[in-house]
């Protein structure tokens, strides 16, 4: 696939490289293209198939004209996250869950969560030194938006759990029982039963 990547940070950077070793053709967008290895954040946007915003979570509505002009139908992947620490807890600056927030923005797309819970130092070397061995939890409301997110964690060496669709995929945003943490499929989809029972 064509994927576009908004945000040229670690997070941007790591799964640009993942992507391009499974074999994905990655353009690479920063808000301050100063490299070979990235452009702007609109001609990633409009070269892509499937765009995965990896902007800061303050940066999102300041590009919200761009965004917009994302092509109708087009799979966004939300990795963006609005932290806030309250007496020493991480939470979320939202009062829902991040994809849902950004779906509400941007009707016009597909958007599903995945990579969000995952620290953006151990990226690329859990990838790279164990394959295919660590879960990446994904949400969409869209089935091919799901497939898609699948695919990509699968293309960057991770498995895809699926947790259901965006109003369920608050587990995934700060103050949620995945963040910031990495599991294996196994132990992650314990904990998420055991998360349902008590709700």
């Amino acid at each position: 696939m064509k994927v576009g990547i908004l945000g040229a940070g670690r997070m941007g950077r790591g799964l640009g490289e993942l992507l391009r070793r499974g074999g994905h053709d990655v353009a690479l967008g920063s808000r301050t293209p100063s490299d070979s290895q990235s452009s702007s954040l609109e001609l990633a946007a409009a070269q892509s198939e499937v765009v995965l915003i990896a902007l800061p979570h303050v940066a999102i509505e300041t590009n919200l004209a761009l965004l917009r002009t994302i092509a109708p139908g087009t799979v966004v992947i939300d990795l963006a996250n609005g932290v806030r620490v309250d007496d020493g807890r991480i939470r979320s600056v939202l009062d829902r869950p991040h994809g849902r927030w950004l779906a509400d923005l941007l009707p016009h797309v597909k958007v599903a969560r995945a990579f969000t819970h995952v620290q953006d130092e151990l990226l690329v070397s859990r990838a790279t030194r164990q394959p295919d061995t660590w879960a990446i939890a994904v949400a969409a409301d869209a089935p091919d938006a799901l497939a898609t997110a699948d695919e990509l964690v699968r293309s960057a060496r991770y498995v895809p759990v699926p947790v259901g669709d965006l109003d369920h995929s608050g587990v995934l945003d700060p103050g949620g029982p995945l963040f910031p943490n990495m599991y294996l499929p196994g132990d992650m989809q314990d904990l998420l039963r055991t998360q349902a029972r008590r709700a």
